[in-house]
């Protein structure tokens, strides 16, 4: 087996959140939400596909209605980008920015806790995932992973039944795996403007990015749980 897992340069990040963008259209149909009505899916209804549209929503006043066209997107951040300022006055300032996922676990800590034990690893790339539709929504995925990787559609995940169809089920990066078999990137790296993500089986990236390190500044380490991701560090002006 090949472990895939993530580089990311941490000089080169705009934060310019292109990686987020792109994941979310790319794993629309893969949102928690999806299945619940037909019409809650940009891609098959074609709905408030021109425009015009946008401006006569049920309840608006010829504005843009925000709370309709949230229904239509994907509420899960499976990629998210954090920026750390720091110094207190220009031009002695700098910024750390930082582009997280799932980290694609050797020892997965969200597997381990998982009670009904739907989290697995590929077996030809390592890469973690989840069978979604059998989730029991305890959280105890969420709660193991210090990375924040399982994602729910609602941030309140308790009191519903489970014959609740509106009941939110984990969901996670996927590392694109559907991508990777058209031997195409990941989306977030695609979408890159600066280059700042690539994404490979993680001898590769490590062969190919010689100046890599596993740790930078608001990273959280877990050496036990071995997360596949590695980075090129910025060197702070401040």
């Amino acid at each position: 087996m090949k472990q895939w897992g993530f580089y990311f340069d941490q000089s080169r990040c705009l934060a310019c959140n292109a990686c987020v963008i792109a994941c979310k259209i790319w794993n629309e149909e893969h949102r928690g939400d999806a299945g619940l009505n037909p019409e809650l899916s940009w891609l098959k209804s074609g709905k408030y596909a021109e425009p015009a549209e946008y401006d006569n929503l049920p309840g608006s006043t010829g504005a843009q209605n925000y709370a309709e066209l949230r229904k239509y997107d994907m509420k899960e951040n499976w990629r998210r980008v954090t920026t750390t300022e720091y110094g207190e006055l220009p031009p002695v300032v700098d910024v750390l920015n930082l582009s997280l996922s799932c980290n694609h676990c050797t020892n997965p800590p969200c597997a381990k806790v998982c009670p009904v034990r739907i989290i697995t690893k590929d077996p030809d790339t390592g890469i973690v995932l989840v069978d979604t539709p059998k989730c029991v929504t305890c959280g105890a995925c969420l709660r193991a992973c210090p990375w924040g990787a399982p994602q729910f559609y609602l941030s309140k995940i308790t009191g519903f039944e489970m014959s609740d169809p509106l009941r939110p089920k984990m969901t996670k990066c996927t590392l694109c795996i559907d991508r990777i078999k058209q031997g195409l990137k990941p989306a977030c790296v695609a979408a890159c403007q600066n280059r700042a993500l690539d994404a490979g089986p993680i001898d590769e990236l490590k062969a190919k990015y010689k100046d890599w390190t596993d740790n930078v500044d608001n990273f959280k380490q877990d050496k036990d749980a071995g997360p596949n991701i590695i980075f090129k560090k910025k060197k702070l002006k401040v």
